[in-house]
């Protein structure tokens, strides 16, 4: 066993493939038995219009209620579960877009294990592999048809890739395809998600900072490789419908959402209306200069109280696990809330044990806030490594910002998790003063 948790071996040993393939045999005993034809029901919501508008734009075939030339979101995923749909049918497309996702999520696991191998040692990286491999959170993502996972995916290769390539800097060709990988990787995630457009602008400053003016050739190879990808969506717009899109066009109405909640589209939309004292714009492009003006309102006339909301609805995302709403039944954080506030009996501590789905969820809270602990204590011994895991840093502090201005919800900060995991799993290290020690 110390020879197998030795750092000689840098490709995965026995150890590392095990706790992968539990893994991915965790997500697959998740994900098959699941209904392959509930995501088309009525209660699909967010599903539901993947599939249509994924299928649609793969195969120009029009659906009801379906227009694509109007699309919102950036391409990625809705080519994948299209793709997926287009060849194997309504039931046959789900099914297979669960077992990419499972195999995605497992390769997170993997990423996991290079990233805090990287900073830490082997030991540590078998910890995180580990963690991320048996952590609900990351088996219960893969049955929904949403793009937390391709998201997440992309994410964790881009990190792993870039953290790479720091530590080859002495092989400059390594280097410098690594880093067009990088920029390929960050800009298909943007692809799946445009809240991480400007995110590649802070690798360039990392790169300047650690190479300084040697780092303007890894820039412009890094942005160049990102641009080129994140440009393909942008000219096939311009090309088909004459409508020039940055990766998406939603986050005004993000910004708005930010403002004012969000309770159903109707309301939503009605909202919207009363604050700018007349009717919304139907054309999307117009429609987006509309949300920005409808917010500046509503932020300018109380400042106070927008600040108070925004740093209580973020607080509340990182403090709430993703996942805890595919239970049924009353909210453990708000179980725990009302029986501090109101109860403070044992009587009421059985009330909350004895909510429904109490364990599941307790179990999401156990390893949310076992990796948010560690891991802030984990990022601060691992401050000597600053070159490999301010990149991680980075990406905690950009999500965060970017939610502190756009809508806040467990789900928008979850791709932070793997960070923590990485950071928290760091200190598990052979000598548990390498860490602080390491150059």
């Amino acid at each position: 066993m110390k020879n197998l948790l030795s750092r000689r071996y840098i490709g995965a040993p026995a150890l590392l493939w095990i706790i992968l393939v539990i893994g991915f045999g965790l997500r697959l005993a998740y994900v098959l038995p699941l209904d392959p034809l509930t995501p088309y029901g009525s209660s699909g919501g967010d599903e539901h219009f993947y599939l249509d508008h994924g299928y649609t734009l793969v195969t120009n075939q029009p659906l009801p209620g379906v227009d694509i030339s109007v699309l919102s979101q950036p391409p990625v995923y809705f080519i994948i579960v299209g793709a997926a749909r287009a060849v194997f049918g309504e039931a046959g497309g789900v099914i297979a877009v669960r077992l990419i996702q499972a195999l995605m999520l497992t390769t997170v696991a993997y990423c996991a294990y290079r990233l805090t191998w990287r900073i830490a040692d082997e030991r540590a990286g078998l910890i995180a592999a580990a963690f991320v491999a048996i952590n609900p959170i990351f088996i219960l993502d893969g049955g929904k048809i949403l793009t937390e996972t391709t998201y997440i995916f992309f994410i964790s290769l881009g990190l792993t890739v870039y953290v790479d390539s720091l530590a080859a800097a002495s092989a400059p060709r390594r280097t410098w395809g690594r880093l067009v990988l990088v920029g390929a990787l960050f800009g298909l995630a943007t692809l799946t998600r445009a809240v991480l457009l400007l995110f590649p602008l802070g690798l360039a400053i990392h790169l300047l900072i650690v190479y300084r003016g040697r780092a303007w050739g890894k820039i412009g190879v890094l942005l160049l490789a990102y641009a080129l990808v994140v440009s393909t969506w942008t000219v096939y717009n311009l090309a088909r419908w004459q409508r020039f899109v940055i990766a998406g066009e939603g986050l005004p109405a993000f910004l708005y959402m930010s403002v004012v909640g969000w309770d159903d589209p109707f309301r939503f939309d009605q909202q919207l209306n009363e604050n700018l004292g007349q009717e919304a714009s139907n054309d999307m492009s117009e429609r987006q200069g509309d949300y920005l003006e409808a917010a500046s309102n509503q932020i300018g006339g109380n400042i106070g109280g927008y600040l108070q909301r925004r740093i209580g609805e973020l607080a509340g995302a990182y403090l709430q696990p993703h996942g805890t709403t595919l239970f049924s039944g009353e909210s453990l954080r708000d179980l725990a809330v009302n029986w501090l506030r109101d109860d403070r009996s044992l009587a009421g501590i059985g009330r909350v044990i004895g909510g429904e789905q109490f364990f599941p969820k307790l179990l999401l809270y156990v390893f949310h806030y076992l990796a948010l602990i560690f891991g802030v204590i984990g990022a601060w011994r691992s401050r000597r490594q600053w070159r490999l895991t301010l990149p991680l840093l980075g990406f905690i502090a950009y999500v965060t910002l970017v939610h502190f201005f756009l809508l806040a919800l467990p789900r928008y900060i979850f791709p932070t998790m793997l960070c923590w995991i990485v950071f928290a799993s760091s200190q598990f290290t052979v000598n548990s003063k390498q860490l602080e020690q390491k150059p």
